[in-house]
């Protein structure tokens, strides 16, 4: 026991030395949250602005004045749009739609013609882009009224076309909270767990190797198993000191959200911290240990860092299942590391109660990843020496 302490803090003291496992730590665990909540705050934001921005940019409104008075009745203003108007949309100048009115609109709407109404922005300008939706929305509404006029002129009921009714009922427990893009906050939780001991756990076997500390190590009275304990535990250390760190950093995280609807959804206490510091440790120890077994296999700290940077593209293309298949979970998905725990976690996030079969199921399979990769490295690490 003794000789594995004294590995673990040879490990730990390495860690902390090495600025880049620090600067990884630091940035992953303490800025990656604050920045993800702000920047999802910012286009919720963005999008519910081009909402209320009661405003319509035209070209030939006076061409419809059945369309222009139905806009001001609705609480909108109308202005022109400029000449240039396409070259300032693509330059991002101008923020809105333009909405582009034929001539004779208003006869050929009279005559009972088909008129079409383009809607014209550039994709690349998102703001314009996100104005489309609330411009569709009321130039639907406004064809909708003039189907009634219409038909009521005609002497036909509109609701005639209309005899069945369609509403929505929501089934949900009042306690449940929604969850809108910050569902997406799992993902970036883990790969912080991923990127936080990538470097530590590289250092501590392909850079010792590579610099020949490695074999001075060996020389002592210590075996495999001993050292894959010593030397996993550091590195399993540093995942949990940054998933610990990452945690927290969601309390501050919730001052940076501008967003009032999201700061109403998004509600982290201390029950949802501790519910996520029981799914991400297990998940940090059991990452940590793949990564120490990764890189003990590569002879170079650029070899090593090429194997975990696939290995960090693997774990972070996992959590991709629940937008490929937003459906009822399979239930094999409680056996898949990773994906298991993005599962409870988005339940802690939406007021869900996770199951206890589910956490004890993620809890097991984690156990075994490290005994498995504990059983490897100690019987590699003579062999590596030895090559």
């Amino acid at each position: 026991m003794r000789e594995i302490l004294a590995i673990y803090s040879k490990e730990i003291t390495d860690a902390i030395r090495d600025r880049r496992t620090l600067l990884t730590v630091l940035a992953s665990s303490l800025l990656m949250v604050p920045l993800m909540l702000f920047v999802f705050s910012t286009i919720i934001s963005q999008v519910e602005s081009q909402a209320e921005d009661r405003v319509v940019v035209a070209v030939n409104m006076q061409e419809a004045s059945t369309l222009e008075n139905f806009i001001l009745r609705q609480g909108y203003q109308i202005k022109a749009a400029p000449q240039d108007y396409e070259a300032k949309s693509s330059s991002k100048e101008l923020a809105k739609p333009v909405l582009l009115i034929p001539k004779d609109f208003e006869n050929d709407l009279a005559q009972a013609k088909k008129v079409d109404l383009e809607i014209a922005y550039d994709t690349s300008n998102r703001q314009a882009e996100m104005g489309v939706r609330p411009l569709r929305n009321l130039l639907n509404a406004f064809v909708q009224e003039r189907a009634v006029a219409d038909l009521s002129m005609r002497g036909v009921s509109p609701q005639l076309l209309q005899s069945v009714g369609i509403k929505e009922r929501h089934i949900s427990r009042p306690d449940e909270r929604k969850v809108t893009i910050t569902g997406m906050l799992p993902m970036f939780l883990i790969m912080a767990v991923v990127m936080g001991g990538m470097f530590a756990a590289i250092d501590s076997t392909a850079g010792e190797r590579e610099r020949g500390s490695l074999e001075p190590l060996m020389m002592n009275p210590l075996s495999g198993r001993q050292l894959a304990i010593g030397k996993t535990a550091a590195v399993a250390s540093v995942s949990v000191l940054v998933s610990v760190l990452t945690v927290l950093s969601f309390f501050p995280a919730q001052l940076v959200i501008g967003n009032e609807g999201l700061r109403a959804e998004f509600q982290f206490g201390s029950k949802e911290a501790i519910a996520f510091l029981l799914i991400l440790t297990p998940l940090a120890c059991a990452l940590a240990s793949l990564q120490v077994a990764l890189s003990l296999t590569c002879r170079s700290f650029k070899e090593a860092n090429v194997r975990n940077q696939l290995l960090s593209m693997l774990v972070g293309f996992m959590p991709l299942f629940f937008l490929l298949n937003p459906g009822k979970e399979p239930a094999w998905l409680s056996w898949a590391p990773v994906m298991a725990q993005t599962q409870m976690m988005n339940q802690v996030l939406k007021g869900e109660l996770v199951s206890l079969t589910s956490m004890a199921i993620a809890m097991l399979v984690s156990a075994v990843l490290v005994i498995a990769s504990l059983s490897f490295v100690s019987k590699k690490m003579r062999e590596v020496v030895m090559a």
